[in-house]
């Protein structure tokens, strides 16, 4: 569910344009408060919204029209509350933080003429969290290359639109609700109502499809947003880098989309058992992924992988796999010369068969950073 980035935005880009987007939404009655970081007494608070979304959507719109941007690094509009239910704010989070010395997701290995610096990301935050740490920042500014999963300033977005419908349709002019149970599909259709999905649009999609995109716009509906992610933040900084990439669009598609249906369908029914449950686990996420805390951070991440033996699975091929075929690519940065940058899911560098443990494994030995110190060439 963390794996997907832009694709979200693209797809309710997709469903937003369609002519029956409007006529098939049920008239529900949401609500959503926003506060700007600053006054945060005063609030911006929508009632009678359509979904989740679009009450979200609403109270940040009423914030940011009070207090528009530009803003400093302290101002931000901030999602407090989401159907009469608080959310957990970045002051919350940061309140959490340890003040000692701690570690970051940031190593740093050498070998020769080359340095790499592993930074662990989060694929989707908020405004509020920036600035990160000032090592991340330190470590891109000393590097060469920016190492991304996927390289997306190199795809234009009819192209990801187009390679995007390529595996997420399913095959043989199915339908969703011919390859799930009534059960299930009911279920599906109640919660993709209140974010504004109806489901009578997405017959031909697979299970995995719709599974990633509920996620996140559940996601968006309490106060995070893709563009605000990590990668995003570095990418617009890398005009005069040389952007690499450890995997291709084509393999991250493969992988969230051409698993067997019934995972698709155990995942379907994992993502709804937590619905309720996305916010705190996020929350749980950041601060661990803040705080250099791996043991939270991995079972915060797994948390929100879900609990069924498909599920599992899936995971194994989500980290376990895939650190292999990144610890092989990172090894050849190594062997070469030049300084690396490489932003990597956070969950990829810690645990058993972790990127960092493959790259010692091979014998390569690196340094983590901590908060403490002061990164120079």
């Amino acid at each position: 569910m963390l794996l997907i980035k832009c694709l979200a935005v693209l797809f309710v880009g997709l469903l937003s344009s369609s002519p029956a987007w409007g006529a098939a939404q049920k008239k529900l009655d949401h609500s959503a408060a926003a506060v700007f970081s600053t006054s945060p007494d005063k609030l911006f608070s929508v009632t009678g919204q359509v979904n989740k979304l679009a009450a979200a959507t609403a109270a940040q719109q009423a914030c940011s029209i009070a207090h528009p941007p530009p803003y400093s690094e302290t101002e931000y509009c901030e999602l407090v509350s989401l159907d009469k239910t608080a959310l957990t704010t970045v002051a919350d989070i940061r309140a959490e933080l340890p003040d000692d010395r701690h570690p970051l997701f940031l190593w740093r290995f050498q070998h020769e003429d080359a340095t790499v610096y592993l930074a662990g990301s989060v694929h989707i935050l908020k405004q509020g969290f920036y600035p990160l740490p000032t090592q991340y920042q330190a470590a891109f500014d000393l590097s060469d290359n920016l190492v991304l999963e996927v390289d997306m300033t190199a795809i234009t977005p009819a192209e990801l639109q187009a390679k995007t419908m390529q595996y997420a349709v399913l095959a043989n002019n199915q339908q969703l609700a011919d390859v799930l149970d009534e059960g299930t599909y009911n279920a599906l259709s109640d919660v993709t109502a209140q974010y504004g999905l109806p489901l009578s649009q997405l017959g031909p999609f697979k299970p995995g499809f719709i599974t990633q995109q509920l996620a996140v716009l559940a996601l968006m509906s309490v106060g995070y947003d893709p563009a605000q992610g990590v990668e995003t933040f570095f990418t617009a900084q890398a005009a005069d880098k040389n952007v690499l990439a450890l995997e291709t669009l084509d393999f991250q598609l493969d992988l969230l989309m051409n698993q067997p249906l019934p995972t698709q369908t155990e995942m379907v029914r994992d993502t709804l058992a937590q619905m309720d449950e996305f916010e705190p686990f996020t929350a749980d996420l950041i601060t661990a992924w803040l705080s250099g805390d791996d043991e939270q951070f991995y079972q915060a991440f797994a948390a929100q992988s879900g609990t069924s033996e498909a599920s599992k699975a899936f995971l194994h091929q989500l980290l376990d796999e895939r650190n292999v075929g990144m610890a092989r690519q990172i090894e050849g940065y190594l062997k070469s010369r030049g300084t690396y940058f490489v932003l990597a899911g956070a969950a990829h560098y810690i645990g058993e068969n972790s990127i960092i443990e493959l790259l010692e494994a091979k014998g390569f030995r690196g340094e983590r950073i901590y908060s403490d110190q002061t990164i120079t060439p």
